[in-house]
């Protein structure tokens, strides 16, 4: 209990310090602010554009759609709130010799490593999709009891256990194959497939996003949660998929530390 306490505290300090260091670049923090909800603006543009030419896509309308959008950002805004920043430095800890210095305190290396950093910018990017959220709950007249609502942040927090830990996992490429800067993007390419109903998915493509990185499942469960839908299959998968994909995270770090390269 004392060492999740601990760890807790330091959390928090590393919060307050990378909102301090935010703000004093104010402008930038707007154009970046400015950016994320102009790209959220887009893909509303782009869902509307599809929708005039389809009744449905997959089995979502256009207010289901809109629905699973607003699912899909939460979860990307969420995590890059905690891993943007962290993922695009890892590059650096490698091919610099700055994971000496990390390796050397007394804390977990990889909790280190993965929650160093903290974006302010995705703190307030996340209002957007929210309030989309709240708005297609109203439109479809979707009632919040207790359970959907638990169920749906549990289902969102594996979600984002299984976001964190394919991306975690591909930025471990480079203890093998050095100075690749925007590796960590290669993911967050991927991710935006999800964007997506999994109904579109077919053959190689749904093998891939279910078999290779079992990420299909992401969105749509905890959107089918919201609404009181229940899919056992999916919900089985993404729950399976959360536990090994952290595991095979925390045993592919043991091992790339053992190849890593000190600088020392």
């Amino acid at each position: 209990m004392k060492k999740i306490t601990r760890y807790i505290k330091l959390y928090i300090h590393f919060v307050q310090n990378c909102i301090t260091r935010e703000l004093l670049f104010r402008t930038h923090f707007i154009l970046s602010f400015s950016s994320r909800l102009l790209m959220f603006l887009l893909y509303i543009v782009f869902y509307q554009v599809i929708y005039r030419s389809a009744v449905a896509i997959g089995t979502l309308n256009y207010d289901q759609g809109l629905l699973y959008l607003s699912v899909f950002f939460l979860i990307d805004t969420i995590g890059f709130m905690f891993f943007i920043k962290n993922f695009s430095t890892f590059p650096e800890y490698i091919s610099e010799g700055k994971l000496d210095i990390i390796l050397t305190k007394p804390v977990d290396s990889q909790f280190f490593v993965s929650l160093r950093y903290f974006s302010l910018i995705s703190l307030f990017s996340i209002f957007p999709p929210l309030v989309l959220f709240i708005r297609q709950l109203i439109i479809l007249d979707i009632a919040l009891t207790p359970i959907n609502i638990v169920l749906f942040l549990i289902f969102m927090g594996t979600s984002l256990t299984i976001y964190y830990s394919f991306w975690f996992i591909t930025n471990l490429i480079l203890f093998w194959i050095n100075r690749i800067d925007a590796l960590h993007e290669f993911f967050v390419t991927l991710w935006r497939f999800m964007q997506f109903p999994p109904d579109i998915f077919q053959g190689v493509l749904r093998f891939f996003f279910v078999g290779i990185v079992p990420i299909l499942f992401t969105v749509s469960v905890p959107t089918q949660a919201i609404q009181h839908l229940f899919d056992l299959k999916a919900i089985s998968a993404l729950i399976i998929a959360s536990i090994f994909s952290l595991l095979i995270s925390r045993i592919l770090w043991k091992i790339g530390l053992r190849h890593y390269q000190s600088t020392g």
